[in-house]
């Protein structure tokens, strides 16, 4: 198939096959007269790449979706992150119609470019559904526009930190594991937020109503066959990389300076931490 055939059936013009191969993303065979000699997988190839960008999709990230397919949930969630920060500026696009003065507005205006690098720096940084899971996580609390020198600061602690964290490098088998488990949908991370943040309403509520759930769900934790399972390698493997990273000692000090709700639900998170240990004391040693 030369290329005005396969220009003309993928309905895009010689000029813009030519591109693709340039950018190389299709690999004609090349025939003695010099001309391109198109297969079907070439064919399906083209098809694929302009039903991607007709989706929005830049040919940089079709070309690592030709690697590596499962890259997709990735660009999802830095689409639906890009979606909310456009809302947050069309609501202030708003209050400027509705009477507000844009100069009152700067210190909310700049704070959107600031809270949003950490949240896109959490989603490149961390593996799949960790990624996802961390961005939505945070993103409740990067509400709040930098005010004080200390805010600013641990901003940028807080980026200085994930700049210098390594690349995290999971076997194998802890990938594939993980991007199974990444099948599962905003939605479903945001239910999982919602349902811990209404336990911490009332934690002991939660645990008198939910005794057995929680007894089931220790006695488990500490069987031989879940300690062999890649959900528990995959929590040991992470928590080791958070405790030398200095996750827990940079990050979220810098964090509940940063931002007075984290602060309020760090504390908050601590407070049930106590009762429940209180209540539970022979579970204090167990990870959950």
């Amino acid at each position: 198939m030369l290329i005005h055939e396969i220009a003309k059936e993928c309905g895009i013009t010689k000029k813009a096959v030519q591109y693709y191969v340039d950018e190389g993303l299709l690999f004609p065979t090349i025939l003695e007269n010099g001309y391109k000699d198109f297969c079907n997988e070439d064919r399906k190839a083209l098809k694929k790449i302009v039903l991607y960008r007709k989706l929005g999709l830049s040919v940089q990230e079709i070309k690592v979706l030709q690697k590596d397919p499962t890259k997709l949930d990735h660009m999802i969630h830095q689409r639906v992150l890009d979606i909310e920060y456009q809302r947050v500026k069309l609501q202030l696009l708003n209050r400027i119609q509705m009477g507000d003065v844009i100069e009152d507005l700067e210190q909310e205006i700049y704070s959107i470019n600031p809270n949003s690098m950490i949240i896109q720096r959490l989603l490149e940084l961390f593996p799949s559904y960790y990624g996802r899971f961390l961005s939505f996580h945070f993103s409740r609390f990067l509400t709040h526009e930098i005010e004080t020198t200390e805010q600013m600061k641990a901003f940028q602690d807080i980026i200085e930190f994930l700049d210098d964290l390594p690349d995290i490098d999971l076997p194998e088998d802890l990938q594939q594991y993980l991007h199974e488990y990444s099948l599962e949908d905003q939605d479903m991370i945001q239910d999982i937020l919602q349902n811990q943040e209404d336990a911490l309403k009332d934690i002991e509520a939660f645990m008198l109503n939910n005794s057995q759930i929680i007894e089931d769900y220790y006695r488990i934790k500490q069987t031989e066959e879940y300690m062999n399972t890649p959900a528990y390698r995959l929590m040991v493997y992470m928590k080791s990389i958070c405790t030398n990273s200095g996750y827990y000692d940079i990050f979220i000090p810098a964090m509940r300076k940063l931002s007075p709700t984290y602060n309020a639900y760090y504390n908050q998170l601590m407070e049930a931490n106590k009762k429940f240990i209180e209540i539970y004391p022979e579970y204090s040693n167990i990870d959950s």
